[in-house]
This record gives structure tokens, C-alpha cells and sequence, in this order.
């Protein structure tokens, strides 16, 4: 597999999408945990037929490539790297795959970026792996992009985004209690924002002898 690297801590590598990621993209449709987290409401499966294998297989080339703004462009795999997953030369196979981060537009403010974050293996999880993956992916972003802010949003019942929101410098930004009622409990929606200027104070505080 041959892939560029878009940004790397000492655990975690952030690379695009390629064609050879069509059998983990598939197999991560219908299984892990984060499906339970992520709006289950959408209906996520948990097993996936042969003809319907046939018809992810082709999204999944139809919407590879394409320009800047594309469905997989607007997406990075979150890959382990060190023992489990490539060194320090990185790419020759570019770590473990593990899950995947993304951005959207927010369609009523051009200024701001949408955020989000999948650990779609569970024996990944609970390792701080997201968190750094999402550090990695903001700064990113802030670096590629001329946006203000970077947005976030989730739920109260996802306590590990929640973690990882506000350990990488996500603030709260209001709640709307109750907003959606999920087998049987009222749950609020949280979302979050972080400022460029919030970004780049915390990355001065990290530098300063």
C-alpha cells in the first residue's frame, strides 16, 4: 500500500484513504462499538450481506479521488504506529488502521469547520489513541484551511468524545437538554467549538521552555 502521511505523533499516524482500505472501510460499516455512539438512530448494520458488500464496494471506489472538497478527501485513517503499526521510516504499509477523522462544511457559517472522530476497532479503545488522533487532526486542519474555528458536536451519552473534546481544547458551548429521546432516555446534544487563536496559545504554552 502506497500512501502519503498527512501528520504523525509518536502513536498515531493520520494518512488519506486508498483504494487497498476498501476491506476495512466494509468491515468497519457494520461492526464496533462506535456505531452505538455515533447517532444509532441512522440505523447502522450489524452484519452485512454479500449483494449489500457489493454495493459499499462500489461507493467506496465511486467516491475515492475527486477534488479537495470529495466525500474521502474530507476523511483521514487513523493508523497505530511504533510496534503495532509502522516506524519511524513510516509509509511501507503506514501503521495499523484503526479509524478514521473528518471535517465538514458548516453550511451556515463558511468561517467554521465541523469535526469528527471514529475508533472503529475496539481493542483501541480506552488507549488515549483518539485523543491524539484528533490533536493531530485539528491541527491539521487549522494548518490546510483559513477557518476561524473548528465545531464539534455530540452527545451526553458518549463520554469518551466528550474526554477527548476537552482534552485537546474543545469548549462547551451550550446544551440542549433532553433533545432527543433514545431508547427510553431523554439525552442532550453538546456542541463544542474551538478558536484558532484558543489552538495556537495552547500549542505556544507546549513550546515554551
Amino acid at each position: 500500500m502506497a500512501a502519503s502521511v498527512l501528520a504523525l505523533s509518536d502513536r498515531v499516524i493520520l494518512r488519506p484513504y486508498v483504494a487497498e482500505d476498501v476491506d476495512i472501510y466494509v468491515y468497519w460499516i457494520s461492526h464496533g462499538e462506535w456505531r452505538f455512539y455515533s447517532a444509532p438512530w441512522y440505523g447502522y448494520r450489524t452484519e452485512t450481506t454479500p449483494e449489500q458488500e457489493v454495493k459499499d464496494r462500489a461507493w467506496f471506489a465511486e467516491r475515492l479521488g475527486g477534488d479537495a472538497e470529495s466525500y474521502f478527501n474530507r476523511r483521514a485513517v487513523i493508523c497505530v504506529r511504533g510496534p503495532e503499526g509502522a516506524g519511524d521510516g513510516v509509509p511501507t504499509g503506514v501503521g495499523v488502521p484503526i479509524g478514521d477523522v473528518s471535517w465538514y462544511r458548516n453550511d451556515k457559517n463558511p468561517y467554521t469547520l465541523e469535526v469528527g472522530i471514529g475508533i472503529c476497532e475496539d481493542a483501541y479503545l480506552n488507549r488515549g489513541l483518539g485523543t491524539e488522533a484528533l490533536r493531530l487532526w485539528v491541527d491539521y486542519l487549522f494548518n490546510t484551511y483559513d477557518v476561524h474555528k473548528l465545531g464539534l458536536e455530540t452527545w451526553s451519552f458518549n463520554p469518551r468524545m466528550i474526554r477527548a473534546a476537552e482534552k485537546v481544547g474543545f469548549v462547551l458551548e451550550g446544551r440542549l437538554r433532553e433533545h432527543r429521546c433514545w431508547q427510553d432516555a431523554w439525552i442532550d446534544f453538546l456542541p463544542f467549538g474551538l478558536l484558532r487563536r484558543e489552538w495556537e496559545a495552547g500549542r505556544a504554552v507546549e513550546v515554551d521552555p
